[in-house]
């Protein structure tokens, strides 16, 4: 069985759980936001043999359109045969990072079969008004709204992933004490050996090329 569902429009900077809505958030002007579609797909499979096989194999590609690497998936089910379906979706390009499994849910009587629900994203660029309306004038040297709205025009036609707009995972957030290391341990940015910068910081120049001139000899 496989079910189809589109979520409405959400807004650039919406989080998460406002997918679940039946309104658009917006927290830009509307004429100049980006809208990000959600699109889930949902197949149930009892086992993963033959058949069963290739029709996940044939949902994953139909749903993702051919970018496997945009496609989330969040499985539910049985560990052993949710752990089947990741590995056959890793297989066909699917990537690991976006692949979430769940354990069956409580109030399923087969806790055997799966539910694989196949989440897609898409970004609407913003409709840009030409300078010619929104200025400038005379009086009016402001760029930004349309300059503004031209490079969110460009952000949703060139990003690999819009659900990155929403909410990016990929970047785990610190707070900058790992980047702090070698300036604390070297008092520098450049990582290596200790002895040898020490070494580099204490040398003197002896020629004039190290010094940083050269000696030209007159051609004969």
């Amino acid at each position: 069985m496989r079910l189809r569902f589109v979520r409405p429009f959400i807004g650039l900077t919406a989080s998460l759980g406002g997918c679940a809505s039946t309104a658009p958030t917006y927290l830009e002007p509307t004429a100049q936001a980006i809208l990000v579609e959600q699109e889930k797909n949902v197949l149930l499979l009892q086992t993963l043999g033959g058949p069963e096989r290739q029709r996940l194999r044939y949902f994953i590609a139909s749903t993702s359109r051919g970018r496997y690497d945009t496609l989330h998936l969040d499985i539910v089910g049985s560990r052993r045969l949710g752990a089947q379906i990741a590995a056959e979706a890793r297989a066909v390009g699917v990537d690991a990072h976006n692949i979430r499994l769940y354990g069956p849910f409580i109030d399923r009587r087969d806790g055997s079969a799966a539910r694989i629900e196949a989440i897609t994203y898409e970004a609407r660029p913003p409709v840009c008004p030409s300078i010619a309306i929104v200025g400038p004038s005379v009086n009016d040297n402001s760029f930004d709204p349309t300059l503004g709205c031209s490079i969110r025009n460009n952000l949703a036609g060139m990003v690999n992933d819009p659900r990155d707009l929403i909410d990016n995972q990929a970047v785990v957030p610190s707070d900058g004490n790992r980047a702090a290391i070698p300036v604390a341990t070297y008092k520098t940015f450049a990582t290596g050996n200790n002895s040898n910068l020490g070494m580099a910081n204490n040398k003197l120049p002896s020629d004039p090329t190290s010094a940083g001139t050269q000696t030209v000899q007159p051609s004969r």
